[in-house]
């Protein structure tokens, strides 16, 4: 059970990655803060089925746009496609962030205190300097891109973040950790 739950995350995020839909560069809404409140109700009840391609008017699509330094506090970003974003010093303080596709965006210096973060991929994001203080990660990769490129946590802190034993086991494997989050933060064995 424990190899499947391993295996399961990555071979999810191919699929998933596999299903994204052509980006819509005639879109002149596409990179706008406007175009993240579509149907943000929707999603927050259904990130699930919303983040799976399942309804397919309610994807919001915001890969390779630049967002950052934006206050975001708020939002709704769950099931939002952010692949390739830039998010760099943006704020997410007390947003929905469920199912949200965030491999390789930067997102480096980014504030999600008191965010949930729910089952949010963030294969290979630089999220060097990033606050998941008191955020909700169960769920949450924080691995390696299709490119092998880990998800940079340097200088990330994690504490009072709500994550389970297994989850952290994953995220303490990610070697931009540093020593003291490993440690205090985290808690990962000395043996990872």
């Amino acid at each position: 059970m424990a190899a499947s739950i391993l295996l399961g995350a990555p071979l999810d995020a191919m699929a998933a990655k596999s299903r994204l839909p052509p980006i819509d560069v005639n879109d002149p809404n596409r990179c706008t803060v406007a175009a993240l409140d579509k149907f943000a109700d929707t999603r927050a009840a259904f990130s699930q089925e919303s983040s799976g391609g399942n309804m397919v008017e309610a994807i919001v699509d915001v890969r390779n746009c630049d967002f950052s330094g934006q206050n975001l506090s708020g939002k709704v970003m769950s099931g939002v496609i952010l692949e390739g974003a830039d998010f760099t010093g943006a704020k997410f303080v007390g947003s929905q962030f469920a199912r949200a596709n965030a491999r390789s965006a930067k997102m480096a210096g980014a504030d999600f205190t008191d965010t949930n973060l729910y089952s949010t991929q963030f294969e290979g994001a630089d999220l060097q300097g990033a606050n998941f203080e008191n955020s909700i990660l169960t769920g949450s990769t924080f691995g390696k891109n299709e490119d092998g490129v880990w998800a940079n946590l340097k200088g990330a802190h994690f504490e009072g973040a709500l994550v389970s034993s297994s989850d952290i086991g994953r995220i303490c494997e990610n070697p931009t950790l540093e020593l003291s989050t490993r440690k205090y933060e985290l808690g990962c064995r000395a043996n990872r």
